[in-house]
């Protein structure tokens, strides 16, 4: 403990900035290497933002804070077993895709054991994530009904405008045939 604060003194006192904190939720940092690593690996895998990447993986890594924050308090783990497993099926799921474990590692830009770790991390808070997510909303119960109620109960000028054309794909179950919708047409169907 003293050693560090003195590692860190040091760094300091040099100028040298080790990490940043770019926010903190609970009691949990959120660094600034962790965004920028995140968005280098989205970069990697072509994912697309849904505007600056500076807010949006900022925003996901506070709301998963947050439930890991709930989940200490509600004290909710992940089984081990259970993790492992996942992370089993994860890594047959990309050497099957990709090929090879060679593949894996040239893919992910590390060696399969590092990745192992980090897929541990990854599908444990995914798990305690989801539970807590579960536990918020297990006795919610809203129908559609519910929610248009709600809407049209709502001013117009309370209900945000969203410019945004919503194709939607409904499968008729009965013919398996395929209807394609925008959401202005579903609307008028209900």
């Amino acid at each position: 403990s003293v050693a560090m604060f003195c590692v860190v003194m040091s760094m300091a006192q040099s100028n040298n900035v080790i990490d940043e904190v770019a926010w903190v939720v609970g009691d949990e940092p959120i660094y600034k290497s962790d965004i920028e690593a995140m968005y280098s690996q989205m970069q990697y895998d072509g994912t697309v933002f849904d505007g600056s990447p500076y807010c949006v993986i900022p925003e996901q890594l506070a709301v998963e804070k947050l439930y890991l924050h709930q989940a200490k308090l509600d004290t909710i783990e992940a089984p081990e077993a259970m993790v492992q497993q996942s992370v089993d099926k994860r890594l047959n799921f990309f050497i099957a895709n990709l090929g090879s474990k060679e593949r894996v590692e040239e893919h992910f830009r590390k060696p399969l054991p590092n990745l192992r770790e980090q897929l541990i991390e990854v599908m444990r808070t995914q798990y305690i994530v989801q539970q807590v997510q579960e536990s918020l909303t297990k006795d919610v119960k809203a129908t559609p009904g519910d929610v248009r109620k709600y809407f049209n109960n709502l001013e117009e000028d309370s209900i945000p405008y969203i410019p945004l054309q919503v194709d939607w794909i409904i499968r008729h179950q009965d013919r398996n045939m395929l209807f394609y919708m925008t959401l202005a047409e579903l609307n008028m169907m209900w």
